[in-house]
């Protein structure tokens, strides 16, 4: 009697279970909700709003300061601004986790610099390539390097062939594509490397490790390697342990959804070059290893001398020029302008181009190039302006506006009476007043509108803010 009655109850149980399952799948019949149709990128377009992950807070989503800022964190701004989406960044400092994230759909993208190995295609849908970046070791230099006789002394302490990382053990942040290679590396070698993953610990940090003498070794992409290394002393960084490899971004392969993916690629494809050195430079690249520096005690700027070397060269007064740059760009050689202009003395691109300089200039570069323009324009003004001091002003106005507006103010200044080589109450009249119709549609001028009062401060706080570095400065 217990069996018959056991058995009835399995057979109920087996009942209640399989009608539950089959009233819970959806009927032939069934409507398919409008949802149930939505691509990738229709699921964030309803939503609005791009939800990404990424690793290396201080380099790729930073939020310290007022406004966030970071590799990543820039690029997918961009990406997002075009196409009318929201951007909110996560930070996970393990890859796994990462890719947990994304497999758990808590994100649309782990925007990390990513290997497209095969495990990575096979998963993952991988956007084309962001960069084109080399993984390099990072060792210490030896001990007391900077004392040795000969740098051959140095070379001879540290790895330089992939076969000297036989035996050696590496640390590497968990689930990073490094593994892979050098898991690779060590079969080519044809012996072991001993790889450590850490869960906690990102390549900055693992960087910082090696330089503290915490790990002997790590392997980072090239460009992390540069970004992680500002301020550190006694790191090499020369030895490649790849040649140069795609890094993009990972997205979930949704039965062969590539709607999303396909509008990442369209962007990527159409990212200016430019654009992306212009971002390389400002987080990574070899700039910022001198910094936006911080002035000593006794001195103007963090840059006083190369302003003085530069300032010579052109024949300037340094506080001159150290207030041209102020007024630029408040000494910060990593700013960019709404319009373009960028650096220490904001250089507009065309002008960087003619004067060899890109985005991840030095601030020496930055100011030889801006050195030669302000002697560029000396040059052009010097037979309409015979007297140095008082060119001086109509430099600075040039500076701010172009030579053609300055051209047309002394223009305009002669066919109404006033006095072409005199500024003050003389030309600066006409560029203060040049944004009015009846002087910019004058027959003499021909560089058109200019919105004036711009240019006339700029070269009014400039000479007052000159005069108050003479008073203060030697």
């Amino acid at each position: 009697m217990k069996i018959k009655s056991l058995f009835v109850l399995v057979v109920l149980t087996l009942f209640w279970v399989l009608t539950s399952c089959q009233n819970n799948l959806p009927t032939k019949d069934a409507p398919v909700t409008e949802r149930d149709t939505l691509t990738a990128l229709q699921h964030v377009q309803e939503r609005g709003k791009l939800v990404a992950v990424t690793n290396c807070e201080i380099i790729n989503y930073n939020t310290e300061n007022a406004t966030p800022s970071g590799f990543e964190y820039e690029l997918l701004s961009d990406f997002c601004k075009a196409n009318g989406l929201e951007l909110e960044m996560r930070v996970n400092e393990n890859l796994d986790s990462c890719f947990m994230m994304l497999d758990s759909c808590q994100v649309d993208i782990v925007a990390v610099g990513i290997g497209a190995n095969r495990e990575m295609k096979r998963r993952y849908l991988l956007t084309d390539p962001i960069l084109m970046q080399k993984s390099v070791l990072v060792q210490r230099l030896p001990k007391d390097w900077n004392q040795m006789s000969t740098a051959n002394e140095v070379e001879s302490q540290l790895l330089r062939s992939s076969v000297d990382l036989a035996g050696k053990t590496i640390h590497l942040p968990q689930g990073s594509h490094e593994i892979v290679l050098l898991q690779h590396l060590a079969e080519q070698i044809g012996d072991t490397i001993y790889i450590v993953e850490c869960d906690s610990l990102n390549s900055v940090d693992l960087v910082k490790a090696v330089s503290s003498g915490q790990i002997d070794y790590t392997v980072v992409e090239e460009y992390v390697a540069r970004m992680a290394s500002i301020g550190l002393k006694g790191l090499d960084t020369k030895l490649n342990v790849s040649v140069e490899q795609p890094l993009g971004w990972a997205l979930c392969n949704h039965d062969g959804d590539s709607s999303l993916l396909m509008a990442l690629n369209g962007w990527i494809d159409g990212f200016e070059q430019r654009n992306l050195n212009r971002i390389l430079a400002k987080y990574v690249n070899k700039g910022n290893v001198f910094g936006n520096r911080k002035p000593k005690e006794g001195e103007l700027s963090g840059f006083d001398g190369i302003i003085k070397k530069t300032a010579k060269d052109i024949g300037w007064d340094w506080r001159l020029l150290a207030s041209l740059i102020y007024q630029e760009s408040r000494f910060r050689m990593d700013l960019e302008s709404e319009k373009g202009a960028f650096g220490l003395m904001q250089l507009m691109p065309v002008v960087m181009e003619k004067y060899g300089i890109d985005y991840d200039a030095t601030p020496d570069e930055q100011l030889r190039a801006g050195g030669q323009l302000i002697s560029f324009l000396d040059d052009c003004l010097e037979n309409k302006v015979a007297d140095s001091a008082e060119r001086v002003k109509f430099v600075l106005a040039a500076y701010n506006s172009g030579l053609g507006h300055v051209y047309d103010a002394q223009r305009l200044a002669s066919k109404y009476g006033k006095y072409p080589d005199v500024w003050d109450n003389n030309v600066d009249y006409f560029i203060l007043n040049k944004s009015k119709k009846q002087y910019y549609n004058d027959t003499c001028c021909h560089a058109g509108y200019l919105r004036g009062t711009e240019t006339y401060r700029f070269v009014e706080e400039v000479l007052d803010r000159f005069y108050q570095y003479q008073a203060t400065y030697n």
